[in-house]
């Protein structure tokens, strides 16, 4: 991050109180170009304005959530200044719920927007969200899909207050049988006690040609790290999530973009100067056929 933009920033005693914004404006689905069949994303803007936003994608009818994206749209100055504290597939398959906040005590004041996206499908076989909530204050957290495969990823941070604890990972494992989700404290935050993190996993029953794919990059001298990747040809996207590594709060999930049927992108940024150690960033989506 370039020191005009640190030099901008005005400290505050914290963002408590701060309102969630609604959903003002609504992207049509469009059709998928590959399989798995009937595959659909939908995507959800919300107002453009300085204050805490929290969007839901909804999925057309006969279909159920499958994953989801949300970033910054438009809002380069915001990067490093805003990050994601929900990244969550409704239980009832309806849609997929992204909240980001303007994180911990550093003001910022200018205008920014949130989009959300959905991935919606008729329901696979054994379709089902699984849910787990780790202990108060506890960083990680994961939801097992058990003898069923993931197809989707989430996460969430209950009770972080306005920005003092947001997502660094939603990270599906290598054999797509659970999901990890990782909540941080924002460096000189003061975080509320209690807080949590639920991690959520959408699974199903042996999805045809499931793999998960991963791309990673470092920060460049402006503090900012993303990538993205695609699925191999002739599957598509089921959903994406990201990892933080080694940024312990002081690194900002600033997007995960659902750019197409077959294509996610994703990128983090440093926060009040950074952390002082070495960090990188990793993507994730898993595909289908």
């Amino acid at each position: 991050m370039s020191s005009s933009t640190r030099s901008a920033r005005a400290v505050l005693g914290g963002l408590a109180g701060v309102a969630v914004a609604v959903a003002m404006a609504s992207v049509p689905a469009a059709p998928a170009a590959a399989d798995p069949p009937g595959l659909v994303k939908v995507g959800v803007n919300s107002a453009r304005n300085s204050i805490d936003k929290g969007v839901t994608a909804r999925c057309p009818a006969d279909t159920v959530v499958t994953g989801g994206g949300g970033y910054l749209a438009a809002s380069g100055s915001a990067w490093g200044h805003v990050g994601i504290e929900r990244f969550e597939p409704l239980a009832g398959g309806t849609g997929f719920a992204v909240t980001m906040r303007e994180a911990g005590s550093v003001n910022f004041e200018g205008d920014w927007t949130l989009t959300g996206q959905a991935i919606c499908a008729p329901a696979p076989a054994g379709w089902q969200v699984v849910a787990a909530t780790g202990p108060a204050e506890s960083q990680y957290v994961t939801a097992s899909c058990g003898t069923k495969r993931v197809i989707g990823m989430g996460g969430r941070i209950n009770g972080g207050g306005a920005g003092d604890v947001l997502l660094d990972q939603v990270v599906p494992a290598a054999d797509l049988r659970s999901v990890t989700a990782r909540g941080v404290e924002v460096p000189g935050s003061g975080p509320p006690p209690g807080w949590s993190v639920t991690a959520y996993a959408v699974c199903a029953t042996n999805p045809a040609g499931l793999e998960r794919i991963s791309f990673s990059s470092s920060p460049d001298a402006a503090g900012h790290a993303g990538a993205s990747q695609s699925c191999p040809a002739g599957k598509a996207l089921y959903s994406a999530g990201s990892d933080i590594v080694a940024g312990n709060g002081a690194v900002l999930l600033s997007g995960v973009n659902i750019i197409d049927s077959d294509t996610t992108s994703a990128w983090a940024d440093e926060y009040d100067g950074g952390p002082s150690n070495v960090w990188s960033f990793l993507g994730y989506g898993i595909c289908g056929s």
